[in-house]
């Protein structure tokens, strides 16, 4: 079997040619399997999905669990006029934000195939993602 030559448009799918001219014009995201707007599970997940969301909705929970009872525990007693109290209720306001909307943003770009989050979250996630580890 030969494979065709880089200038010959001879054995090319008339469907990949008018995808990656769609592509190339700037018009949506079309591929041969249909519009990528919409989530697709990537096909390695796609049966042990709910193992994933499980092992991320325990430590979600937790997280935030456990961080609104600090908080809560710190306000109550009115010890925040400590300083290392407050930076631990910093910390645990931190890691509120990091189970709320980190960790579910983070699985769904483990889980699905293409992005659906917008341009901003495109930029916007590595930069929390890396100021939430350090």
């Amino acid at each position: 079997m030969r494979s065709p030559a880089l200038g010959d448009g001879k054995g090319i799918p008339e469907e990949l040619v008018s995808a990656v001219m769609q592509v190339l014009l700037g018009e949506k995201n079309y591929s041969v399997n249909g519009d990528y707007s919409a989530p697709y599970l990537k096909p390695v997940v796609a049966r042990i999905y709910p193992l994933f969301i499980l092992l991320y909705a325990i430590p979600t929970a937790l997280g935030l669990t456990l961080n609104v009872m600090i908080i809560v525990y710190i306000s109550k007693y009115k010890l925040y006029r400590d300083v290392t109290h407050a930076f631990l209720v910093n910390l645990a306001v931190c890691h509120c934000v990091q189970c709320a909307f980190v960790l579910p943003i983070t699985l769904m770009v483990m889980i699905i195939q293409n992005w659906v989050f917008g341009q901003f979250l495109c930029f916007f996630l590595p930069l929390l993602q890396c100021w939430i580890r350090h």
